[in-house]
């Protein structure tokens, strides 16, 4: 049998795809699976033991011409739907994307219960017998000599005892983003080793929030590529994020993890899978959820999702967290 699964971007949404790639080698031992992603993202699955073929955006023509038995659409858009009127396979099957009860919650400011999205991407198993209940944890390889080059920066900074605190300070949109500031007051009062995690986008604010920190810090925004970041993050003991790829990330390296939630809430269906996790986010604000996604700024004009997050309200959360952690 071979089957392909689709999923072009981005960082969190692929990570959440891979409880399937073992879901289907465990049911189809001799199966060949195959993964079409983004080039950018393809590292994320690159190093997966039970995957046959990483394959890149725009598909080859092996693709459309292979026989398959079945094809995966875990990306369910515009951008799909041509390339599976093209491609030769006994099944074709997506998963419910639940657009319309987000849409609803953010209309009404209401909070409705979306099954999570990987139980979501699951159900697209369910012609091969592959039921949704039971399915298993994200999982992200990384390569010996990057595992090895990260864990040796960390101990000269730290030494080989430090419980390392990784900061995901990135996310897509401006209101799914803490203050600067905070993490920079947030951090100080903590007085603990901490990884600064993010893009190129991001390396500026790490900069900023590492200026004054007198506990060991390590920068890893702008500087680490996606595994290199996993790497970090396995290293780490706890790990804070916002509601973005940090998150899932993490979960796959099977760390407790509290996220920062902005614009979007926890209903969704996209908290970290399968790991201890704490949800810091205000209370009864009446403007959330303003979008399924984000805005570069906020339509209210006050951005208090964040603004209300106070350092101080954050750093008791946390606290709290890790003592049952």
């Amino acid at each position: 049998m071979r089957f392909l699964l689709i999923r072009l971007s981005s960082i969190g949404d692929i990570v959440l795809t891979t409880p399937l790639i073992r879901a289907l080698a465990e049911r189809f031992p001799t199966a060949e699976i195959h993964y079409l992603t983004r080039k950018q993202y393809k590292p994320l699955v690159e190093h997966h033991p039970l995957l046959h073929g990483i394959h890149t955006w725009p598909p080859s023509e092996w693709i459309v011409q292979t026989n398959w038995d079945g094809v995966i659409d875990l990306q369910k858009n515009l951008r799909t739907l041509p390339l599976r009127w093209l491609l030769k396979a006994k099944h074709f099957t997506t998963f419910p994307k639940e657009n319309w009860r987000k849409w609803w919650m953010v209309r009404l400011k209401k909070r409705i219960s979306i099954p999570h999205v990987v139980v979501r991407y699951a159900q697209a198993l369910r012609p091969w017998g592959i039921e949704p209940e039971g399915i298993g944890p994200l999982e992200v390889f990384v390569p010996p000599e990057i595992e090895k080059e990260v864990q040796e920066e960390l101990h000269v900074k730290g030494g080989t005892h430090a419980r390392w605190l990784a900061v995901g300070l990135g996310a897509s949109y401006v209101t799914k983003k803490w203050v600067v500031g905070y993490f920079q007051q947030l951090l100080t009062q903590l007085e603990m080793p901490v990884i600064l995690l993010g893009g190129l986008s991001e390396a500026e604010e790490a900069q900023t929030i590492a200026q004054n920190l007198k506990a060991p810090t390590v920068i890893g925004a702008g500087r680490y590529s996606l595994l290199h970041t996993a790497a970090a993050l396995r290293q780490a003991a706890w790990v804070l994020s916002h509601d973005t790829g940090i998150a899932h990330l993490a979960a796959a390296a099977d760390k407790p993890v509290a996220v920062l939630w902005g614009n979007t809430i926890p209903e969704f269906g996209m908290t970290p899978w399968k790991v201890p996790q704490c949800h810091i986010e205000v209370p009864s604000l009446p403007c959330r959820p303003c979008s399924k996604l984000g805005f570069s700024r906020c339509p209210q004009g006050h951005h208090d999702c964040m603004r209300a997050l106070t350092p101080d309200f954050v750093e008791a959360k946390l606290r709290s967290f890790w003592e049952k952690n």
